[in-house]
């Protein structure tokens, strides 16, 4: 079920249009059911301002973590029309211990070989799991024909750095060395990762640099420089690169506060925890040797207008095109931090699904 029309997911293709900005050409999806150039997306609009009256009141008990574990306001809903099967196992990382994994693919494509996507979730290294995703997911691989695997890596603070990388590096090996098993192609192999999930898809990109196993990344509104971006000096930020209407800007301005006060606090602390900073490359993919990254496969990364993040998206892109990396670069035009949480109740979330199958299925 969808809690919006599907013909506005085609209205957003429809309507894309590519423009170049600061000598990189940004493919922009714009707002499918309003023309006015930085208005919000109406549905996100609504949800921003319920969410600022929550987060409020939220705010007054100081931070806790059970705040971000539960997240009652993101709510997904089941597009898929075909059977899906899940194959759930648990795989050892460094023989100490084990994670679970979640291989998703058609029922009507067991035995046959697929492409594969490997998904690394969001959630500040603290939060997100399979039941936020697990849609998603299913609605990948039903739409791409392709094996889809999702790993429960270990989340801070109870497992601080580098706990997740771990997981994310062993995941990869995993699906690189059970491809047979697991009838999926070794050289049809794509990263995903939204937000924190990005972090550690630029870093598996860093950790496999010039083997050859990664095929292509997709990333989701990542965050490639970890640090508090308007204290830094390679490159500028202000609120004048988010031009926004007027009417709207107290919430469009709350949804970039958001992930700003996040970063400002240190945000990572509960996963960095004294064991690394955010100058580390594994962490701000940004600060990594040119020799590294001139060797990432091809890229996609998607940015939101109204993301504090979208800055640092843009400017490693910027970087990678002059390495000469086959990266592009999309901003969805009207969104925030976060939206492919929101399956079925967002566009923009069914619309990214719909492009990390197409994705898939160019290699």
């Amino acid at each position: 079920m969808r809690k919006y029309d599907r013909a506005l997911v085609d209205a957003i293709r429809e309507k894309q249009f590519k423009q170049e900005v600061d000598g990189i050409e940004v493919l922009f999806k714009p707002v499918p059911d309003d023309d006015r150039p930085h208005a919000m997306d109406p549905r996100l609009y609504e949800i921003a301002a319920n969410k600022k009256k929550m987060f409020s009141n939220r705010a007054k008990g100081g931070f806790r973590l059970s705040n971000e574990r539960f997240r009652p306001d993101k709510v997904t809903y089941d597009l898929t029309e075909n059977d899906i099967v899940c194959d759930e196992r648990l795989i050892s990382v460094n023989e100490d211990h084990m994670i679970d994994i979640y291989v998703y693919r058609r029922q009507d494509d067991e035995g046959k070989v697929t492409p594969v996507l490997i998904y690394l979730h969001g959630g500040g290294f603290t939060a997100g799991d399979i039941h936020l995703f697990e849609k998603q997911m299913q609605y990948i691989a039903e739409q791409a024909h392709a094996t889809v695997v999702f790993p429960e890596y270990r989340l801070a603070p109870e497992t601080p750095y580098p706990g997740a990388h771990e997981d994310a590096y062993a995941t990869v090996d995993y699906v690189w060395e059970h491809a047979e098993e697991l009838h999926v192609d070794r050289n049809r192999l794509m990263v995903a990762g939204d937000s924190a999930g990005g972090v550690l898809t630029l870093a598996v990109l860093q950790h496999n640099a010039g083997n050859g196993r990664i095929r292509k990344a997709f990333l989701l509104y990542p965050a490639p420089d970890s640090r508090a971006l308007d204290d830094i000096k390679e490159y500028e930020w202000s609120y004048e690169k988010y031009p926004m209407l007027e009417e709207q800007k107290e919430i469009a301005v709350s949804r970039v506060e958001r992930i700003k006060a996040g970063m400002k606090k240190g945000g990572l602390n509960l996963y960095n925890q004294n064991k690394t900073t955010s100058e580390n490359p594994l962490i701000s993919a940004y600060l990594a040797s040119d020799e590294v990254l001139s060797q990432f496969p091809e890229i996609v990364i998607n940015n939101s207008e109204f993301d504090y993040l979208r800055i640092s998206g843009e400017e490693l892109a910027k970087k990678l095109k002059r390495l000469g990396v086959n990266v592009r670069l999309v901003t969805y035009c009207g969104c925030d931090h976060g939206i492919l949480d929101m399956l079925g109740t967002v566009v923009q979330a069914e619309e990214l699904c719909l492009c990390m199958a197409e994705e898939l299925n160019t290699m």
